[in-house]
């Protein structure tokens, strides 16, 4: 009797994972919630994508939004959208209080500052990894706008973590300490966005950061120019994607659906070991 008790403990306490479902975790006293989508005839060993969102947006929304869903059940990966803490959190969401990320940008409210992104995905890391059959050496992170300056940061400060990642749109803040490691990075901005220089530099702040060579312009399809800057530190890459009559938005169509091409380029890259330790 007391085996069965002790079993039943242990399937209660490792939840496995479903397709489209919220879970909630709790990050240093505090519960957050994200957003998961399982294919439903994962194979072992499955890669995962990390989508965060834009500021005042969800981590469903923009999983679904964006084509993310879609494009795990064909390549057969897990993708989660975790949500951003809100401005005030006794409060609902609305324009006046929207969900922002802990990106290191020094015009955050107070109340962002305090909270612990970082730690939150790494805790969503481990949670996977309990609930799903995945691989730790292929994490990959994508952010549009707020979630893209995440992306920046996470980039940065736990690059040891990350097989790479894909930034659209956002910020960069440097961090005192460069990365661990040379992350490939996949940088992108709509040849309409006003943000666009800021994508330049932001390319070439990860290519300064990967010890990158030079860029050099490669086929693209029709009004898009990729330029890629090869071999970098430790085998990584830096690549620029301009997308032309695109604004700030995350296409899924024309003129590129930039989740597959986000994609395309996450599969080349993963981890030599999974990490270890929190």
């Amino acid at each position: 009797m007391g085996k069965i008790v002790l079993l039943l403990i242990a399937l209660l306490g490792a939840t496995p994972a479903q397709a489209g479902e919220t879970r909630r975790i709790t990050v240093n006293g505090v519960e957050r919630t994200y957003y998961l989508h399982v294919p439903g005839k994962l194979p072992r060993g499955a890669a995962f994508v990390i989508v965060l969102h834009d500021t005042g947006s969800n981590g469903e929304t923009d999983v679904k939004q964006y084509g993310w869903e879609d494009a795990a059940d064909k390549n057969q990966f897990v993708v989660a959208g975790p949500d951003a803490s809100l401005v005030h959190a006794d409060r609902l969401v609305s324009l006046s209080n929207p969900s922002i990320w802990n990106s290191r940008q020094p015009d955050a409210p107070p109340s962002i500052m305090a909270s612990d992104d970082v730690g939150f995905i790494k805790a969503i890391m481990r949670d996977i990894g309990q609930s799903a059959d995945v691989d730790a050496r292929q994490v990959y992170i994508a952010g549009f706008s707020g979630g893209g300056t995440m992306a920046n940061r996470l980039g940065q400060e736990i690059a040891g973590r990350l097989a790479a990642i894909s930034t659209s749109g956002g910020r960069m803040e440097l961090l005192a300490r460069p990365p661990s490691r040379g992350l490939p990075v996949l940088v992108s901005a709509g040849g309409q966005d006003p943000a666009i220089d800021e994508q330049r530099t932001i390319f070439k702040n990860w290519r300064i950061l990967n010890d990158c060579p030079a860029a050099a312009s490669v086929q693209a399809p029709a009004n898009v120019a990729i330029e890629v800057s090869r071999p970098c530190r430790d085998d990584s890459e830096a690549r620029f994607i301009l997308m032309q009559g695109v604004g700030h938005k995350w296409p899924t169509d024309k003129p590129i659906d930039l989740t597959q091409a986000s994609w395309d380029f996450f599969k080349r890259f993963r981890l030599a070991a999974a990490p270890a330790g929190n």
